[in-house]
C-alpha cells in the first residue's frame, strides 16, 4: 500500500503541476484552496486494545469556503480523497505482532491492500459517485503500542476537480475537462486536544528529526496521538 500510495502521491503532484498553468496551453481555470476538517467521536487519552477511533466528515450543501477570498464555492461532482498513515512509535509498549488493525467503514471508501492490518495506509474517499460528500470510518487498534495517525503524510493537500452540472463521469477523464475548476483541499482534525502532551510526555526531550515531523504535524493538527494499553 505505502508503494500505492506514493505512486497515487505523484500523480497528484503531477496534477497539481499540469494545474499550476505551467504552458500557456492549459485552460484558464479558477483555482481554490479549502480546509476541511475530520471530527473525532472516540477522544481519549488512552485506549484500549479493540477500542475504535471514529473519524466523520460531512460537507453541508456541497460547499467549501475559498481560503483566499472567503467565498463559498458550490462543488456539485467532486471525489475527495486523503491519505491514512499510522506510524508505530518506537517506544514500550511495542506491538505484539503485524495483525495490528482494522477498518471499518459506513459511509465512504477506503483503499487498502493485504499490508493494511500491518501498516494502516489506505486512500479514503468520499464524494462522487455517492450522491452526499460524508465519510464516516473507524480504525479498530488490536494491539498495545503507541501510534500515530497521520492525513496526508507525504503531501499535505489533496486535489479536487469539479464543475457546476453535477455529473460524476467527469471523475474517469484525465486532465479534466477545460470547464472543470480545481481545487487543493488542506486536512486536519477538529480537535481541541489531540493527544500531544502525552506524545510529549512519551518521547521526552528527543529533538531528532523524525520526532520533530511528528510533533509539528500534531502542533498543525494533521496528526492524532493514540496510545493503546
Amino acid at each position: 500500500m505505502r508503494r500505492t500510495l506514493c505512486m497515487f502521491t505523484g500523480f497528484l503532484l503531477l496534477a497539481s503541476l499540469w494545474s499550476c498553468k505551467i504552458e500557456s496551453s492549459q485552460p484558464n481555470r479558477n483555482i481554490y484552496n479549502f480546509n476541511q476538517e475530520l471530527s473525532i467521536s472516540t477522544l481519549k487519552k488512552e485506549y484500549s486494545v479493540g477500542d475504535f477511533f471514529r473519524i466523520e466528515i460531512s460537507i453541508a450543501n456541497k460547499t467549501l469556503k475559498d481560503i483566499a477570498s472567503g467565498a463559498d464555492i458550490p462543488i456539485d461532482n467532486a471525489t475527495f480523497n486523503v491519505t491514512s498513515d499510522i506510524e508505530v512509535i518506537q517506544i514500550d509498549p511495542l506491538p505484539g505482532s503485524i495483525d495490528r488493525f482494522d477498518l471499518i467503514i459506513q459511509d465512504g471508501q477506503a483503499d487498502k491492500d493485504d499490508n493494511f492490518p500491518q501498516t494502516g495506509d489506505a486512500l479514503l474517499k468520499y464524494g462522487c459517485p455517492a450522491n452526499n460528500y460524508s465519510m464516516r470510518i473507524g480504525y479498530q487498534f488490536k494491539q498495545r503500542g503507541n501510534y500515530l495517525l497521520r492525513l496526508n503524510p507525504e503531501r499535505l493537500t489533496s486535489l479536487i476537480f469539479f464543475t457546476d452540472n453535477g455529473n460524476c463521469s467527469i471523475q474517469d477523464l484525465f486532465p479534466p475537462p477545460p470547464e472543470a475548476d480545481l481545487g487543493n483541499v488542506y486536512y486536519t482534525f477538529d480537535v481541541e486536544d489531540n493527544n500531544l502532551d502525552v506524545f510529549n510526555a512519551l518521547v521526552g526531550t528527543a529533538t531528532d528529526a523524525v520526532t520533530e515531523e511528528y510533533r509539528q504535524a500534531l502542533e498543525d493538527k494533521r496528526a492524532f496521538f493514540i496510545p493503546v494499553r
